[in-house]
């Protein structure tokens, strides 16, 4: 029994104890404390920092390794602390100071709003219930099962999804079999909240070949494809960071045709220009050369069958 305890410690400690503590201080002490975490400590997070630290020196001029694995941990807590300071906030309260919203969400129609795993999701919620939106966020199911041995890895997706649903307004959407749920939510009038960078191995279905970090990749276009059924534009939103200061700009785009064949690179374009920006923030790069060589594989079977 000790010993299973033992085991759940850094978890305990990654996922609730030291991203929890950043939220309850003033958040220049919280900031302050996790930057001292993910420079003196590797307790947290420490696993996806040393593969992104293999793999991104490979495609982007990282001077610093080290550093940089730094700044994964540091994005790693910061995202996590996110839940604890939106749990703080009633729904429809002002963004914290740290938090700035450059851009307006569409105020004439519905829409879908396309977001990317780069930065900390969490205000994408909370910027639309101001705007007066209900959302509805599509996802991959939560499962027991899938956290052998990780209890707490499980029961903190739980409390994430759980303040998801209370921000948005609306039950997150689950795959497979959302494109109905999604159709209804914006024939409702509710946002449809999507992220767009998942490789092949996460979402096989309408991989399109697009330009990334210099190598050809591809995303899903069932985003697009619901949008154009639907007959509402895709908004692109991201966020910039400062990580000297722990302040942070939540940026909305402007609303795209998703009928046009060029929507697909530009938002592919974002989320390089993101990427390059602040690269420790992109919570794919273990999976990046993987996706590389599924997008190949993809492109190639799709041209077999085309030539056939």
């Amino acid at each position: 029994m000790i010993a299973k305890l033992r085991s759940q410690l850094p978890d305990a400690w990654q996922f609730f104890v030291a991203p929890a503590l950043a939220a309850l201080l003033p958040w220049k002490l919280g900031y302050r404390w996790l930057r001292w975490l993910s420079r003196h400590s590797r307790s947290a997070f420490d696993e996806p920092a040393q593969a992104a630290a293999t793999q991104a020196p490979n495609y982007l001029p990282i001077a610093d390794t080290a550093e940089f694995a730094a700044n994964v941990r540091l994005n790693c807590l910061w995202d996590t602390a996110d839940l604890y300071l939106s749990l703080l906030r009633p729904r429809h309260s002002r963004l914290p100071w740290h938090v700035q919203k450059i851009g307006d969400w569409p105020r004439d129609s519905h829409f879908i709003a396309a977001g990317f795993h780069h930065g900390h999701g969490h205000w994408v919620f909370k910027t639309l219930a101001q705007a007066g939106f209900d959302a509805s966020l599509v996802s991959a199911r939560w499962d027991r099962a899938d956290y052998p041995g990780l209890p707490l890895r499980y029961y903190y997706g739980r409390l994430r999804g759980g303040d998801v649903e209370r921000l948005s307004g609306r039950p997150v959407v689950f795959r497979p079999g959302a494109k109905a749920q999604l159709a209804q939510a914006l024939e409702q009038g509710a946002a449809v909240v999507s992220v767009l960078d998942m490789p092949p191995r996460m979402a096989p279905r309408g991989q399109k070949p697009v330009r990334l970090l210099d190598q050809q990749a591809s995303f899903p276009d069932g985003t697009l494809e619901l949008a154009k059924a639907a007959g509402v534009p895709v908004v692109p939103y991201w966020m910039e960071f400062d990580l000297a200061r722990g302040t942070r700009r939540f940026c909305i785009g402007q609303p795209l045709d998703p009928a046009d064949p060029a929507t697909l690179q530009i938002l592919a374009d974002i989320l390089d220009r993101a990427i390059r920006l602040t690269p420790s923030a992109w919570f794919f790069w273990p999976e990046w050369p993987r996706w590389i060589e599924d997008a190949a594989n993809t492109g190639s079977a799709a041209e077999n069958t085309a030539a056939g």
